[in-house]
């Protein structure tokens, strides 16, 4: 299972370093900011995750979720797929930790999106367990056409390789009536 885990968050390193066509530092951390529009406590975890991603050892991506959608404002970046991430991650840790805003740490530790300093120590300390982030992924870029190769090994879990396109800042603004619509968690 802890392959399958790097291999999910190598996929999204993968997706993010074509996306950014440029890479400045090894990355140390894959940060998945599960995040609601309709979330009151999600804006303080949007704009930490704003300040991280300046970081260029972290990468940083805020997945909008779903399930909230149906208290009164739909998220207009959720993705049902979004959503199902964060589920498979909470079924591969063997709990039922699914909320927001939620920061899964390199595939395998989950925190609160808005804690900085637990973020920071999350990133730490995964970044040390044996198998993080160590999965050689190659990517070229030729006749608009993205190659992704990762080489087979034996005993390896069969995992995704995932290519996501990113936006790097997208506002939208939301009225205060409907920011206090989602639990606080």
């Amino acid at each position: 299972m802890k392959g399958r885990r790097v291999a999910l968050s190598l996929a999204v390193v993968a997706s993010t370093m074509v996306a950014a066509a440029t890479v400045t530092a090894e990355p140390r951390g894959v940060i998945e900011l599960f995040t609601s529009q309709g979330c009151s406590s999600c804006p303080a975890a949007d704009k930490l995750a704003g300040e991280l991603a300046r970081d260029p050892s972290l990468v940083v991506l805020s997945l909008a979720i779903d399930y909230w959608d149906y208290l009164g404002w739909k998220d207009t970046f959720a993705l049902p797929g979004h959503t199902n991430r964060q589920r498979a991650y909470s079924k591969v840790r063997g709990d039922r930790e699914v909320y927001t805003p939620q920061a899964v740490v390199n595939g395998v530790m989950h925190v609160l999106g808005s804690d900085q300093h637990a973020i920071e120590k999350a990133v730490t300390q995964t970044h040390k367990q044996a198998g993080t982030l160590s999965v050689p992924v190659s990517l070229s870029v030729a006749d608009n056409q993205i190659s992704v190769s990762v080489p087979a090994a034996a005993n390896t879990p069969k995992g995704e390789i995932w290519l996501c396109p990113v936006t790097r800042n997208a506002p939208v603004e939301i009225p205060p009536s409907i920011s206090s619509v989602c639990p606080v968690i």
